[in-house]
């Protein structure tokens, strides 16, 4: 994905297809951000997409 589609991830209704709500990817974000977790999102046009979800380990 090029930069411009991946800033918006995680915004309420924000979605690349047709039949999506924009709703999803957005409730995940705040479920980690609630987890004091954190996502990351790495993309390279024709190379790919890494998506990293980081939680702090509870003692």
């Amino acid at each position: 994905m090029s930069e411009a589609r991946c800033q918006p991830l995680g915004k309420p209704f924000y979605a690349n297809n047709e039949k999506g709500f924009g709703l999803g990817l957005m409730l995940t974000y705040k479920v980690i951000e609630h987890h004091h977790g954190k996502v990351t999102i790495e993309s390279k046009v024709g190379a790919g997409t890494q998506v990293t979800l980081s939680l702090p380990i509870s003692s």
